[in-house]
């Protein structure tokens, strides 16, 4: 697929002698928003952390744009890949932000340092730069009065949307989602799902694990169910939520529609 913004080739990943990711080929093309269901133990969220390297593949690669991640060609070889120090991977993470099912923010920070903080070490940005930049994505996110309060001092939901603000400001080109309302109370889910949905207007590429079915109907371009470390079947939501080919599909369907 010459438009993929992100390729996935034969990717494994085992914990011991548990095979976790059985050989994963994805596409993901700029601009698309791929949701990922399946049940709990499938391999979703060991998958998006094989994609930004949290967790090293034990075989295959993830190429984002024109990197393979985690590693680089030799210069003298380019068939030939070595494994990149931590400090380059680092680097190469900041085209892709995260948001954890743990909001995982600075307690001892403000909101506005949880979100510059990223901005001012890896970009080396000016202060003022970035609290500007942090102070537009808090108004987005609906937060625009409370850059200067605490993690502890925020609801759930809102932590959540702080977390979103601070991935959207390092400029990702993609967006990973590890189920990031999952740890929500219901009422507080929709804040959430409606900053996702105006980031999927505006284009950004996403992929999300989710266990929201009606939130992937409604914004998804392409639903993948996985299963037991494997891609199961993938197509729009039209087709894999409404009409799902595989068995293990409609089972997982049926039990949680």
């Amino acid at each position: 697929m010459s438009s993929a913004l992100v390729q996935l080739r034969d990717v494994r990943k085992s914990f011991g002698l548990r095979e976790v990711l059985k050989g994963i080929d994805l596409d993901v093309r700029k601009g698309e928003v791929v949701c990922i269901l399946g049940p709990s133990g499938s391999g979703k969220s060991t998958l998006l952390r094989a994609i930004n390297f949290i967790e090293r593949p034990t075989s295959g690669f993830v190429h984002v744009g024109d990197q393979v991640i985690g590693f680089r060609r030799d210069a003298r070889d380019p068939k030939l890949l070595r494994e990149l120090p931590e400090d380059r991977i680092a680097e190469q993470r900041a085209r892709m932000g995260m948001v954890f099912q743990r909001f995982n923010l600075f307690p001892h920070m403000t909101v506005m340092q949880n979100i510059t903080h990223a901005q001012r070490l890896v970009k080396g940005a000016r202060i003022p730069d970035a609290e500007r930049i942090a102070q537009g994505l808090l108004n987005q996110v609906g937060l625009g009065d409370r850059a200067a309060s605490y993690p502890r001092q925020l609801s759930g939901g809102q932590q959540q949307r702080v977390a979103i603000a601070r991935a959207l400001a390092m400029s990702p080109e993609l967006m990973l989602f590890d189920e990031p309302t999952s740890a929500l109370d219901p009422e507080l889910v929709g804040d959430v799902l409606s900053v996702m949905k105006e980031l999927a207007r505006e284009g950004l590429t996403m992929i999300v694990v989710t266990h929201e079915i009606g939130f992937a109907k409604e914004v998804a371009d392409r639903v993948v169910f996985m299963d037991d470390g494997v891609i199961v079947e993938q197509g729009p939501p039209s087709e894999v939520i409404d009409n799902p080919k595989h068995e293990r599909t409609r089972a997982f369907l049926s039990r949680v529609l």
